[in-house]
């Protein structure tokens, strides 16, 4: 079962950057319009953020109920979602600020009650308090970057964020149930878990650095620009070898961390940010899946 405290941990810290944008507007820009590409005020940024952690702690609360069903549940559909959010906005109309940052604390506090007391942390679970949680915050702080610098917000990254966040889920569930069965077995090749999970937050550590100044693979940002791919992964890996299989999964969740907040803080992000993003979270989960499902037997194959 994944780490309840630790899910919890990068709540918190997802929900700490949020405020941290929030603080930067001044008061008498709180009604001003265009945040998003419909046009939404802040105020109707922080309510809606509030409203899915409201819908979140309803998902929970029945699952912890036994009373959830996703077959009867509102399809998560594009138009379902924008009918939602557009139901948010109007509610949102008459609010002041200091209600929709009072509706966002009193809404994570709800939503972390219920995740708290989860009999199981399901796959579904996961997905909504990190897509609802942290993955939310991420999407509405380049949105409210790019707004106090003047631009728009760059519609991929929330894409982006989107992709990663479904993907995550899956590779990071693999991983934790080998937190318990084999975190030790080691592959054909002599990977075991833990050098997989050194291995991407090495590769994520090393995009955060290049993404922190807008730029791509190649540029001058990128460190040890003369090692070869092999040999930084050599290098990865023999670094691996010293380190707990509980050492290099929180390694991996606070590099994710860390390359998130990279493109979130950007007002406009480049093209090839957003390439170095994806390769280094999407992609990179997507190369290491068939490794982890060997080890787990999920394909029918043992290591």
């Amino acid at each position: 079962m994944p780490d309840r405290e630790r899910l919890l941990a990068e709540e918190a810290a997802g929900a700490v950057s949020l405020a941290g944008v929030l603080a930067q507007i001044p008061d008498q820009r709180w009604t001003d319009p265009s945040v998003t590409p419909q046009g939404w005020t802040p105020i109707i940024v922080a309510s809606h953020v509030a409203a899915w952690l409201d819908e979140c702690s309803r998902v929970l609360t029945a699952m912890t109920d036994g009373t959830w069903d996703p077959l009867t549940e509102a399809g998560e559909t594009p138009d379902d979602v924008a009918a939602m959010n557009a139901e948010q906005a109007d509610r949102a109309a008459a609010v002041t600020r200091a209600e929709a940052e009072q509706a966002i604390a009193a809404a994570r506090t709800r939503a972390r009650a219920a995740w708290e007391v989860l009999p199981e942390i399901t796959s579904a679970a996961w997905s909504w308090f990190e897509e609802t949680g942290p993955n939310h915050y991420a999407k509405h702080v380049h949105d409210l970057t790019a707004w106090l610098s003047g631009v728009g917000s760059d519609p991929e990254v929330g894409e982006l964020l989107q992709t990663e966040a479904e993907t995550w889920v899956a590779c990071a569930r693999l991983i934790d149930e080998l937190a318990t069965s084999r975190p030790h077995e080691r592959d054909a090749q002599g990977w075991s878990v833990a050098d997989v999970c050194h291995h991407i937050a090495g590769w994520m550590d090393r995009a955060s650095a290049v993404v922190a100044h807008n730029a791509g693979w190649g540029s001058e940002w990128q460190p040890d620009p003369g090692r070869s791919t092999d040999d930084i992964n050599a290098g990865f890996l023999a670094g691996s070898r010293e380190l707990t299989f509980d050492a290099t999964r929180l390694e991996l969740e606070e590099a994710r961390g860390r390359l998130r907040s990279a493109l979130t803080t950007l007002s406009a992000p480049s093209k090839g940010a957003k390439r170095v993003f994806f390769d280094s979270t999407t992609e990179h989960y997507e190369e290491h899946q068939p490794t982890l499902q060997l080890f787990t037997g999920s394909d029918g194959s043992v290591a």
